[in-house]
């Protein structure tokens, strides 16, 4: 399994069982609604910190989509927007910043992941707490697609399973060989 796909379901799994603890105990302070879109914020900003080293690109690239997601996460009153918002800074920061070698296949990966993912939760019509936690979890199973559809760049990215084992034992012991000798 790729490292980012492995890395997208446990982050997956960490952000529905973190966000919404993290919203309640911001609630005392600022109301659920401001503590459930800032959670949200920051659990956007983890994973495209995430994105951002997988790609090796640095931190300030993602800075300015992240402000703007910020502004309109403290904006009082804007719901549905900053959901909308939020899920256009996620394809910005992960095809427009992070992995733009191909412009074809990033825009239909995210269509089909984006629009996938939202997809979901929307079904699923999260009205309780323990369905936003697996409404969260449902759309980054989801986005583990986009590595399958976007080609990686990255040589400790690829699935190790293909290459032939006896071509890998023979390459170790080669290097064992020269080592010794």
């Amino acid at each position: 399994m790729k490292r980012s796909v492995r890395t997208t379901l446990v982050y997956g799994l960490i952000s529905a069982l973190a966000v919404i603890p993290a919203a309640w105990s911001l609630t005392g302070l600022i109301g659920w609604a401001m503590a459930f879109k800032l959670s949200l914020w920051a659990d956007l900003f983890f994973y495209a910190v995430l994105l951002t080293r997988w790609s090796g690109n640095g931190l300030s690239a993602m800075g300015f989509p992240m402000a703007l997601l910020l502004g309109t996460a403290l904006w009082p009153g804007v719901y549905s927007g900053f959901f909308f918002l939020g899920l256009g800074v996620f394809s910005w920061i992960r095809s427009g910043i992070c992995f733009t070698g191909t412009p074809v296949r990033a825009v239909a990966a995210e269509i089909i992941t984006v629009a996938g993912g939202a997809g979901l939760v929307a079904l699923l019509g999260p009205a309780s707490t323990l369905t936003w936690a697996i409404g969260i979890w449902l759309f980054f199973l989801v986005q583990a697609l986009y590595f399958f559809i976007i080609p990686s760049k990255d040589p400790s990215n690829t699935d190790r399973s293909v290459e032939d084992p006896f071509e890998l034992a023979r390459r170790e012991a080669q290097r064992v060989l020269d080592q010794a000798g």
